[in-house]
């Protein structure tokens, strides 16, 4: 059995405090305009402890995104979630999530979330598909998930959430296509 890895505590602590002080000042003003050295001292924290825990400010944010993709990931191994509640069960956690979404949107971050994304589709479920097609259904789960909760927030929510999840139900049926007689 391979053991779990256990962060320090006051890692933890210190990248946690890093990643509130970050979005509270993106809530104030432009992420490019936002340097460590402000992170650090709205967070109460040495310069250094930023170096310790991250290599530059876009990790704080990857730092978040992999914690909400770890819960969403934990949330379908362990809720009970069948199929047919997978789409909208994912299109409700990211709306939960929304506000922080919207901030990596709206500063030109949302290539974040889809590298998250990608990563969460690459392996945080078993697919009934063959072996060979596997990482091409990944790839299309990702960038058709991505793709929507990106223009649902953009669009300013346009969709309710229950169309949302019809839209992608759709795309992944292929009945979005016309078919001439």
């Amino acid at each position: 059995m391979a053991e779990e890895k256990h962060e320090n505590p006051m890692a933890v602590r210190s990248k946690n405090a890093l990643a509130q002080a970050l979005l509270r000042l993106m809530l104030q003003k432009p992420f490019r305009d936002i340097s460590i050295s402000e992170i650090t001292s709205a967070a109460g924290l040495a310069r250094q402890t930023f170096y310790t825990n991250f290599n530059r400010r876009e990790d704080i944010l990857v730092y978040l995104l992999d914690g909400l993709s770890a819960r969403l990931a934990e949330h379908f191994r362990t809720g009970g979630v069948p199929d047919s509640a997978f789409i909208l069960d994912y299109f409700m956690f990211w709306n939960h999530n929304s506000d922080f979404l919207s901030l990596l949107f709206n500063n030109g971050l949302g290539y974040l979330f889809d590298d998250c994304n990608r990563r969460f589709f690459a392996g945080a479920f078993p697919l009934d598909c063959p072996p060979a097609q596997n990482r091409y259904i990944r790839s299309s789960l990702a960038g058709l998930t991505g793709e929507l909760v990106h223009l649902w927030l953009t669009d300013g929510e346009g969709l309710c959430l229950d169309d949302l999840s019809a839209v992608a139900e759709n795309l992944l049926e292929g009945r979005v296509f016309q078919h001439s007689a």
